[in-house]
């Protein structure tokens, strides 16, 4: 995926991090959801689960933040770049991701792998960076996802048919982009189109509407790193859009409209549904690129409302890097 210069300009300045965070290997985290169909969280044990990524989440933040600031510094500054870079390769060598992890550690371990190798895609090709510290990164971003892949190979098993999957899918993939190697590029594309298959004439997912009162949620959640993956897919000659008769533009559309107004999740799920309306922030970042693809009118009083769009789990800063006018 290239980095590209936003259309919509903006300024944007972001703060060196001046607190390094020491590299993690074990990630333990809380269960938080407390029914059958993990629509309900313990507000203690979300809180709990937070704060024990907090250090993680922390890093990533710095990491993603200075790779968009390369990518929209005018002039270019590559010290955003060296930084990430610097960033980065203190994590490769401690091999830190690489530890003991719980089942909510799989999770945050395949988002992390997602944020850090398509922010890494932004800076890699950046003047000045260190030969010997990008090969670092690059085996270790394929050590992550090498241990990140195990967790979403158990075809019995939700997480590995779920939203999940797609995540995982989209981590694995953009390492395999960012670090050239196509096994993980083609690991990922296969998770991309098990999500595919799932999706019913009518845009819904079963998996997804199975979680109830969170049904259009999750459908959100689903459907981000379906588009991201179809959008890394298309940079390296895959029209991963195209498939299943264009099913990931079934599900955004189900979605939108779902957005415009939940009965019809309410309904097909079977309860009423739990979620901020208008959508913002990480809810509608995947539309600056489902947009700036498809230009479909229903999302731009959304999209203009909204910006700046971020969602470091994308890779971050979302506008700046897809966004087109919604004036056109």
């Amino acid at each position: 995926m290239e980095a590209r210069r936003a259309a919509v300009g903006r300024p944007l300045r972001i703060p060196i991090p001046s607190a390094p965070v020491t590299p993690i290997r074990v990630l333990e985290g809380v269960p938080f959801y407390v029914d059958p169909a993990r629509s309900v969280a313990e507000p203690a044990l979300k809180a709990e689960n937070a704060a024990a990524f907090e250090p993680l989440r922390r890093f990533v933040d710095g990491i993603v933040d200075l790779a968009d600031g390369w990518m929209v510094s005018r002039p270019a500054q590559p010290a955003y770049a060296a930084l990430a870079m610097d960033g980065l390769w203190e994590w490769a060598a401690a091999d830190a991701l690489c530890g003991p992890v719980n089942q909510q550690g799989q999770y945050e371990r395949a988002w992390t792998l997602g944020s850090l190798a398509l922010a890494y895609v932004k800076v890699r090709g950046a003047p000045g960076l260190d030969p010997a510290k990008l090969r670092a990164v690059d085996r270790w971003l394929g050590h992550v996802a090498a241990a990140v892949e195990p967790a979403y190979e158990r075809p019995r098993l939700a997480s590995s048919n779920n939203n999940l999957a797609y995540w995982a899918g989209l981590a694995v993939a953009a390492t395999g982009v960012a670090t050239g190697d196509r096994a993980l590029f083609d690991w990922g594309m296969v998770r991309a189109r098990l999500g595919i298959a799932q999706i019913r004439d009518d845009g819904f997912l079963p998996l997804e509407l199975d979680r109830r009162a969170r049904a259009l949620h999750y459908h959100l959640f689903a459907l981000a790193p379906l588009v991201m993956l179809a959008e890394l897919a298309a940079a390296n000659g895959v029209p991963l859009y195209d498939e299943g008769h264009h099913a990931i533009e079934r599900l955004a559309s189900r979605v939108i409209d779902g957005l415009r107004d939940p009965s019809s999740f309410a309904a097909v799920a079977g309860a009423v549904q739990e979620v901020a309306l208008p959508p913002r922030r990480a809810d509608l970042a995947w539309a600056e690129a489902y947009f700036a693809r498809f230009h479909d009118r229903r999302l731009a009083a959304w999209l203009a409302a909204a910006r700046p769009l971020k969602d470091n789990r994308l890779g971050g800063d979302m506008t700046a890097a897809f966004g087109v006018s919604v004036l056109d």
